[in-house]
């Protein structure tokens, strides 16, 4: 009989931990990340698709707001480099591929629009963790795109 109580008690932690984190919607998680935005001294917007966009050390950044995955975060740094003749593209695939190789957590990487972006996409165990790896996460991508920009010269 205890063992059909424990075993019960804890299919209900699980399907209520995980029902809790399931009813987060798309309007949650971005108040989530506009409050915290706010609260770190940036001015968060949300944009047509949904994203929440903010500057931080000069770059613009987005949250591309996943509420069917909450166990998964995606920061970008927008396209902001266009890499302009095709004779620069290879360069650039090299340059993106060394950086991407050597710093941990971003990929660089060519957009359908000919520009170079950066993203990170991590998990973890609670949508707001995101709160203790955000700002590590921007130090970092704005360190690939100096490296990458270097590359460039």
């Amino acid at each position: 009989m205890k063992k059909k109580i424990v075993c019960l008690f804890f299919i209900l932690m699980l399907f209520g931990l995980t029902g809790l984190s399931a009813q987060m919607n798309k309007t949650q998680l971005q108040n989530m990340y506009l409050n915290h935005l706010r609260s770190e001294g940036y001015t968060p917007t949300v944009d047509s698709d949904g994203d929440v966009n903010f500057t931080a050390q000069g770059q613009r950044f987005y949250i591309d707001v996943i509420d069917d995955d909450l166990s998964s975060f995606h920061l970008v740094l927008s396209g902001f480099l266009d890499i302009g003749a095709a004779s620069n593209r290879l360069k650039a695939l090299d340059a993106a591929s060394a950086v991407t190789r050597t710093t941990k957590v971003v990929r660089v990487y060519i957009t359908s629009s000919n520009r170079i972006a950066i993203d990170t996409f991590i998990f973890l165990a609670k949508p707001d963790d995101f709160k203790l790896h955000l700002n590590r996460m921007i130090n970092i991508m704005v360190a690939a795109r100096e490296e990458f920009l270097s590359m460039m010269k």
